[in-house]
């Protein structure tokens, strides 16, 4: 699993992160909530993003036959992503600390922390993929921590984990993102040297 892990696309990028460590006796509960399908504000961009993709499909069938139907059904799927996006960026504003640089592919993610974890150790994991809003839950565990002397004396350890459990909807909208963000990057550079 650690190699399959270590084959996806990496990328460095700015999240809204928070984390905690957890025994084993929460591990049960978490669980339930990440394969449940009940959503939760926290949740709520991401179940909608997936279902969004499932649609996709039918509403292009649909606008063959009625146009104005298709795009009264985009137009209430936009409507609850909005209000999807609503409720995760409450949830960042209450909950969630700052954004933090990253380095972030689908199988885990590496930052910066203000204390030491002990390797193996388990933790609910939560992120806020910018700009969409889209919130991810995962459990994780750390696979490597030590302090850096960087001068950072807010973050000075670094902090890698793979994910343990993660919705297979929500890796997939990791996939997406990095490889939305890779591209704006590269069309960021080929501007930048084309001035």
């Amino acid at each position: 699993m650690s190699d399959e892990r270590r084959e996806y696309f990496r990328i460095d990028d700015e999240v809204a992160l928070d984390y905690r460590v957890i025994d084993s006796s929460e591990m049960d509960r978490l669980l339930e909530k990440i394969q449940s399908r009940m959503v939760d504000r926290f949740t709520a961009a991401s179940s909608f993003a997936a279902t969004t993709r499932q649609m996709t499909h039918l509403i292009h069938k649909i606008q063959g036959q009625s146009p104005e139907l298709a795009r009264c059904l985009q137009a209430i799927d936009q409507k609850l992503n909005m209000i999807a996006r609503l409720f995760v960026s409450e949830e960042v504003r209450e909950n969630l600390q700052d954004t933090r640089e990253v380095n972030i592919s689908a199988g885990g993610v590496a930052f910066r922390a203000q204390h030491e974890i002990p390797v193996g150790s388990l933790l609910e994991l939560r992120m806020v993929l910018f700009p969409s809003l889209v919130g991810i839950l995962t459990i994780s565990r750390v696979i490597h921590c030590e302090r850096v002397n960087d001068g950072n004396p807010r973050f000075p350890w670094q902090v890698a984990v793979e994910y343990e459990h993660l919705k297979e909807t929500d890796r997939e909208l990791l996939v997406r993102h990095i490889m939305a963000r890779e591209t704006e990057l590269l069309r960021s550079r080929r501007t930048e040297n084309d001035d």
